[in-house]
């Protein structure tokens, strides 16, 4: 029995971490609260004639007011679509909903607000829709038109907090409900407010919610939570594109990574790595910094495909600072090739096993399990939909369009057509996501490793820490339909959605 074990070792890996953290260097919130909230994935997508919508929510769960700025980015490069400053009263909640602005499957995506909360600019009742300014120059085959807004991903990053009883928190701070005067923040600088600015205090969480009505489909997710993203104010004005998730400051990061490498049966061993990064002459310190956070190696969820239930799964693979490394000239590590007219496309391999653990390749008769195989592919933009199917009858004929979400920035994966639930991996195998990686500032980065019975931990300082794999955010959706259902009132819906975070496998060193 572990128990004792057990508990030891995660007093320990606290106690660590927070000897870790004591200097700041940004982190994944465990308690999903941070100074910067990443949704992996927005969409307003139609599937056949039902539009999918996503509505979003931000939460400040402090005491003191703040300014957030929001972005709103496609998925093929990461280009903003739409960006603005939201101010949050202490304890407020502010949310919205991003929808297209018709019926047709290439107009825009356009976000509503009824939420009384102030942003600057004031976003109009009609709603405002999103524009193509930034990719309108890029090559014609990634798309020029407004149907790229469709589906993307949103950042959130609090610029600063405000000093209680200062001009700027008087105006944004609700009273009966109402900000007392939104115009004092709804102005082209925020000079102003800068002299009320203190630096951000964190204590922001969200949700973001892809529904579609029409089909009776809903799924909600957590979005991912920064903390000690940034010791400094960074207020900028509407339309400014900094503050992004590059400027973490100061340029350092705190990672936790736990498995079983090479321990006996019961043994339990975990990592807390501080690191810091340098300068490199295409990306700067605060992106690798940012980087590392979300590296892993591979990715692993389940996917459900079953005939009886008509189901299908869709696999949201968003890579939320990849645009900060790559354009069409360079390819800094961790990826391995620039952007082109079809996007900058880095190798995978996807293996997967049904639930009786039979591999990609099981036919006939052979001990199990049986190692899995599957062909390399690969995954082009910045926030890609691998749509699993199997060939049954029930699936997607469209090879661009996903069964689940309708992403047109989808990848088709079929596997074996006797598999019609299990689990699976995605590997990145691209020649920097491998062998070259992030490089810590080998000077000042250090990790300290737990393993359950041993006392003390062992500790590396100093060391050129590698991290491997590529930065990458997601989730799992799957659905499940029984057709029309006899209810009390008549006829209704049998459709059903869930969506589930991804695991992964991360591949550092020391």
């Amino acid at each position: 029995m572990n128990t004792f074990k057990r508990k030891a070792l995660f007093t320990a890996v606290v106690a660590g971490l927070g000897v870790a953290g004591s200097a700041e260097a940004v982190f994944v919130a465990p308690n999903n609260t941070g100074q910067a909230l990443v949704y992996p994935y927005y969409t307003v997508q139609n599937n056949g004639t039902n539009s999918w919508n996503t509505y979003i929510s931000v939460v400040n769960t402090t005491d003191v007011s703040k300014a957030v700025k929001v972005r709103i980015l496609e998925g093929r490069t990461s280009a903003e679509v739409l960006d603005f400053n939201l101010f949050l009263s202490p304890n407020d909640v502010w949310t919205a909903a991003i929808v297209p602005s018709d019926a047709s499957n290439t107009s825009a995506g356009r976000i509503l607000t009824a939420d009384r909360s102030c942003t600057a600019p004031a976003i109009p009742a009609a709603g405002e829709p999103f524009r193509n300014f930034q990719y309108s120059g890029q090559v014609a085959g990634l798309g020029r038109d407004l149907a790229r807004t469709r589906e993307g991903y949103i950042e959130m990053i609090e610029m600063a907090s405000f000093t209680p009883g200062s001009p700027t928190d008087v105006a944004v701070t609700h009273v009966n409900g109402v900000p007392d005067d939104c115009s004092y923040v709804q102005v082209d600088s925020q000079l102003l407010l800068l002299a009320d600015a203190i630096p951000p205090t964190g204590g922001l969480m969200g949700t973001g919610t892809l529904i579609n009505v029409n089909t009776g489909l809903d799924a909600g997710y957590r979005p991912n939570a920064l903390d000690a993203f940034s010791d400094t104010v960074s207020l900028t004005s509407p339309g400014e594109i900094l503050p992004n998730l590059g400027d973490v400051s100061p340029p350092a990061s705190v990672v936790f990574n736990s498995g079983y490498p090479g321990g006996g049966a019961g043994s339990m061993v975990a990592t807390v790595y501080r690191s810091d990064f340098l300068d490199g002459s295409h990306v700067l310190a605060g992106a690798q910094a940012l980087a590392s956070v979300f590296m892993h190696e591979s990715i692993m969820n389940e996917y459900v495909l079953d005939t009886v239930s008509a189901s299908q799964t869709d696999w949201v693979v968003t890579q939320p600072i990849k645009s900060l490394f790559v354009d069409d000239v360079t390819a800094a590590s961790p990826y391995s090739n620039i952007l082109t007219a079809s996007g900058a496309c880095e190798t995978v391999e996807f293996s997967f096993f049904d639930r009786e653990e039979r591999g990609a390749t099981a036919g006939g008769i052979d001990f199990s399990p049986l190692p899995p195989s599957g062909d390399a592919s690969s995954i082009c933009w910045e926030t890609t939909v691998l749509s699993i199917r199997n060939g049954a009858t029930h699936m997607p004929t469209d090879p661009a369009i996903s069964g689940v979400l309708a992403s047109r920035n989808t990848t088709s994966i079929t596997i074996t057509p006797s598999f019609q639930n299990g689990w699976a991996n995605l590997r990145f195998t691209g020649d920097n996501a491998t062998g070259v990686g992030i490089l810590a500032n080998p000077a000042s980065s250090d990790a300290t490793v737990f393993e359950g019975g041993v006392t003390p931990p062992v500790n590396f300082t100093n060391n050129a820490t590698v991290y491997l794999g590529l930065p990458v955010t997601g989730f799992m959706v799957r659905t499940f339909s029984n057709g029309g259902l006899t209810c009390a009132t008549g006829s209704c819906q049998g459709n059903y959605a869930s969506l589930f975070d991804h695991a992964y496998r991360n591949n550092i060193t020391p």
